[in-house]
């Protein structure tokens, strides 16, 4: 009998050593994600955080074009490809153009970002969208 109950205690402990050998690595990388996951909203938080834009639009009835120029007040440069323009909640194929640079694909701080687009009628209203979801909009004058 003596022998059955340590031979019993033996195995369950050699158990209990093995899932222990198991979760434990587990659990460390369920932390290592919980933390980078952490850093990574912090770092688009700040990214936010550091975007702005001021909009403001016209719209020209005899040549039905709608001219949106968007300034980056924020500190961040954006991806222009990454920026959109909704003309009354409508997405708007609109051409993008960095005043000043010919061809380029990134929208500096303190720069202006021409968004023009043919438009059968005037729109009331124009919305840029930045990457990370940042909008502004105004009204067309």
């Amino acid at each position: 009998m003596g022998f059955s109950v340590g031979g019993a205690s033996a195995v369950v402990f050699v158990g209990l050593l093995v899932s222990a050998a198991t979760l434990a690595p587990a659990v460390e990388r369920a932390g290592e994600r919980r933390s980078e996951a952490s850093a990574a909203r912090a770092e688009r938080a700040l990214d936010r955080a550091n975007t702005a834009v001021t909009v403001n639009a016209t719209y020209n009835a005899t040549t039905d074009e709608l001219a949106v120029r968007a300034r980056n007040t924020g500190t961040r440069t954006l991806d222009i490809a990454a920026t959109d323009l909704l003309a009354d909640g409508r997405y708007a194929n609109a051409t993008p153009n960095v005043a000043g640079a010919a061809e380029t694909a990134l929208w500096a701080p303190g720069e202006t970002l021409w968004l023009n687009d043919t438009q059968t009628e005037k729109p009331a209203r124009v919305v840029v969208v930045t990457e990370g979801g940042i909008a502004a909009s105004a009204g067309v004058a």
